[in-house]
């Protein structure tokens, strides 16, 4: 099985390697990265998560058997006026058959998402904050503001996890 990722991130790479191995333990399995655009602002809120999600999945595809897409950016929580920051995946297959799924949500503290409405991405502030460059390669935001509990890579993969249920339970969705 043949997946193409549409990233420049190696962290999102080994990710979504990690949940095909995981939902298809039994084929095997390649995963190639390939460098697409998101067609959405370098920081995302609210519809342009999924877009460039969708749109980087649907770039990758390609050849592949699997495009995957990942995208993180701040949608505003129904019924609040607060921010969760999430990892939206996306994956097509060559039938077009297009599916989401995301990771958990968190909120930032407002100051950070006061400074990304005026144009500046969590990588840059997360990295200005904790002092480790490029953070978004590494343990991420919610990384450093967990303390290790969890890191990006599992919201990432869970993001990609959630995003494969139609392909897992294929009888229920796919038919």
């Amino acid at each position: 099985m043949k997946i193409h990722v549409g990233t420049g991130n190696p962290l999102k790479v080994k990710a979504t390697r990690a949940a095909f191995q995981a939902a298809f333990s039994d084929r095997p399995i390649e995963v190639v990265q390939v460098a697409v655009s998101s067609d959405v602002p370098p920081q995302p809120f609210e519809d342009d998560v999924a877009k460039g999600a969708i749109l980087r999945a649907r770039k990758a595809l390609r050849d592949a058997d699997f495009g995957v897409g990942i995208e993180a950016g701040l949608v505003r929580l129904p019924g609040t006026e607060r921010y969760l920051n999430l990892q939206v995946c996306a994956i097509i297959d060559r039938a077009d058959n297009l599916r989401t799924g995301s990771g958990p949500g968190f909120e930032l503290p407002s100051h950070l998402v006061t400074s990304l409405q005026h144009g500046s991405t969590l990588n840059r502030e997360m990295s200005r904050i904790s002092g480790i460059p490029e953070i978004k390669e590494g343990e991420g935001a919610i990384g450093y503001l967990t303390k290790g509990v969890i890191d990006r890579f599992e919201v990432t993969y869970t993001a990609v996890l959630m995003a494969l249920v139609p392909w897992i339970r294929r009888d229920l969705f796919l038919g």
